[in-house]
């Protein structure tokens, strides 16, 4: 069952009067409080994937909590706190964002010259028989042996790159495990402060909302602000629109929620497959300029290719998930409801502006 129709099976008959225990979410910004705390540690002493993957995921998760209890309980007493924080999570994100990008790059051209392009009539990498690559169509992916040295110039090339990428990496995970070990301690001081604040501030300035409505209302914020979406801004949208992902995935057992979250993901994912064969490319040129043509084509041709795959993805599920703010919101009609949407979004800009 595609993203889209899981989200109609999976929504209550009335989501809108559904609500959320405010403690709820905050005991879910505590949780994810303590495995950023965890994972920061660990990029302090041995920046690793999957520490380095997290920090920059955790940090992006805390972000959108911290919004959203901005804007749910209405209480000016944590704006310049909260600001204080989102501050230190930037400067870590910013940090672990370099190194997580080269990890996946890496992968991706592991795995580009494994087994070959999708592009009909693009060269494919493929190896044969007696261990050596060549260049054409093959339907088998057998890997080259270890000792083998490739006879073709695309794999040469994507050697010569992956060289470049490591070297890379390890000059940005030094400077991510300094500027980790630095920041531990100023986040631990805002991490307690904000929780302090949070319990003795005001609980809420309404009724607490369910997580479905919390999430759809921030992706409508987005599809308001960001209407054209074009290679220009199709990364800044995907950035976006998980944060709405963050928020519907606080809710473990609401099955709604959860189609909504992996609705999002599924945005969230193809645009990021398009945005790493677009940065990867452009490594490629870098690192190998001229000498990197063949390999470079390649790159490009996997970029183009998904961006259509993203842009497909978005016009759909932006649709759908538009549809779904209009029926969970109570706003009437369509044409109606995107006039009540964007009325009531325009005034709600206090938390975004603390963000990236």
């Amino acid at each position: 069952m595609s993203s889209s129709k899981n989200i109609s099976a999976a929504r209550p008959r009335r989501a809108a009067g559904r609500s959320k225990p405010a403690d709820v979410v905050f005991e879910h910004l505590r949780k994810l409080t303590a495995i950023l705390r965890g994972n920061l540690e660990k990029c302090a002493t041995d920046p690793d994937t999957d520490p380095v993957h997290d920090v920059r995921t955790g940090t992006r998760r805390l972000q959108a909590i911290i919004e959203a209890i901005l804007r749910e309980r209405g209480d000016p007493s944590l704006q310049e706190l909260a600001a204080e924080w989102l501050v230190v999570l930037k400067k870590i994100r910013r940090a672990a964002a370099p190194v997580r990008d080269l990890d996946v790059h890496r992968k991706l051209l592991h795995k580009l010259i494994k087994f070959g392009s999708k592009n009909e009539g693009a060269e494919l990498i493929a190896p044969v028989s007696e261990g050596a690559i060549v260049v054409g169509p093959s339907p088998d992916v057998v890997e080259a042996p270890a000792t083998e040295l490739s006879t073709n110039p695309v794999a040469d090339q994507a050697e010569k790159l992956d060289a470049w990428l490591h070297h890379a990496r390890q000059h940005n995970a030094a400077q991510l495990k300094k500027k980790t070990a630095k920041q531990v301690a100023k986040f631990d001081e805002l991490a307690s402060a904000m929780e302090a604040a949070i319990q003795q501030g005001r609980r809420t300035r309404r009724r607490p909302r369910s997580a479905a409505t919390v999430a759809l209302e921030s992706f409508a914020r987005l599809v308001n602000e960001m209407q054209q979406i074009d290679a220009n801004n199709l990364h800044d949208f995907r950035k976006e629109a998980k944060k709405a992902r963050y928020l519907a995935e606080t809710a473990a057992e609401d099955a709604y929620a959860l189609a909504i979250g992996n609705a999002l993901k599924k945005l969230q994912d193809d645009i990021g497959d398009w945005h790493d064969w677009l940065v990867l490319s452009d490594e490629a040129r870098d690192a190998l300029g001229a000498d990197g043509e063949k390999l470079i084509a390649l790159l490009d041709a996997e970029r183009d290719r998904h961006y259509v795959l993203a842009m497909k993805t978005v016009n759909r599920l932006r649709g759908k998930l538009m549809g779904e703010w209009l029926v969970i919101s109570g706003h009437g009609t369509a044409d109606t409801g995107r006039r009540n949407v964007r009325s009531n979004l325009k005034s709600d800009t206090s938390a975004k502006s603390l963000g990236e």
